[in-house]
């Protein structure tokens, strides 16, 4: 393979040949490296992360396009799906979902601090149907019914600080998107049961009301759910990080 002499060393034609075979196998070894590198010192790759709608509005829409702009090389997929899937057969990397429905065997970790939640309508069908006045008035009134990730119906908690009731509403309407049935309480369709921070741009602008006010209840925050087998990609761990901080402006 090489010519030696006392001064200096040579390849030999086959050494040549040899080299002329191997030169891009190890530059393209070196290219590995170095993205394996790049991985390290660096957020890269894809995020795909499957989320509930109320998250995605709350969290990742207020956040997402500053995060693109801080990290440019992270390629960001959201799905948002309110029902339960198999995240894994799926191909994601994360959840979001409410602290305590996290499915078990997975590593859960808090986004956001515990959430609250009300009675809203609007003023047109409370001006008709007039305003309860105890949590067992909303048993003679039209609900808008919702369905969890679960497939169960959500039922509808409230507490004064003395005692707390878990009522199973009535209702002819049952939406399984949180969304729409904010839309459907604001045109008058009936009280909805949710988020206060979904609806305080709502609340502000006289579309919606709270109703029993007195009566409110705090629930779980979000929580992000992954995976415990394996390590946590530097550009998942980034994203999830992104969600916790505050948006700038607030």
């Amino acid at each position: 393979m090489f010519h030696r002499t006392s001064r200096s060393i040579s390849l030999t034609a086959a050494g040549e040949v040899l080299l002329a075979e191997l030169e891009p196998r190890f530059l393209g070894i070196q290219a590995a490296m170095d993205l394996l590198d790049s991985f390290r010192s660096g957020p890269t790759g894809r995020v795909r992360v499957t989320t509930l709608r109320d998250a995605a509005e709350l969290l990742i829409a207020p956040r997402l396009h500053s995060f693109r702009k801080s990290y440019p090389d992270v390629e960001v997929e959201v799905s948002v799906e309110d029902r339960f899937i198999d995240m894994v057969a799926e191909g994601f990397d994360a959840g979001i979902r409410y602290g305590g429905t996290v499915p078990e065997g997975m590593i859960a970790s808090r986004l956001t601090s515990e959430l609250e939640w009300i009675v809203v309508g609007s003023p047109a069908y409370l001006n008709e149907r007039g305003r309860p006045a105890r949590p067992e008035d909303l048993l003679t009134h039209e609900c808008i019914r919702i369905r969890t990730g679960t497939d169960h119906l959500c039922k509808w908690e409230l507490g004064d600080g003395d005692r707390m009731v878990s009522l199973d509403v009535p209702g002819l309407l049952t939406l399984g998107d949180s969304e729409l049935s904010i839309r459907m309480a604001e045109e008058g369709g009936g009280l909805f049961y949710c988020l206060q921070a979904r609806v305080e741009d709502k609340l502000a602008a006289g579309s919606l009301e709270v109703v029993l006010p007195d009566w409110t209840s705090t629930g779980p925050g979000f929580h992000a759910y992954y995976v415990s087998h394996r390590q946590v990609p530097s550009a998942l761990r980034t994203f999830l990080d992104y969600l916790k901080a505050p948006v700038a402006g607030d």
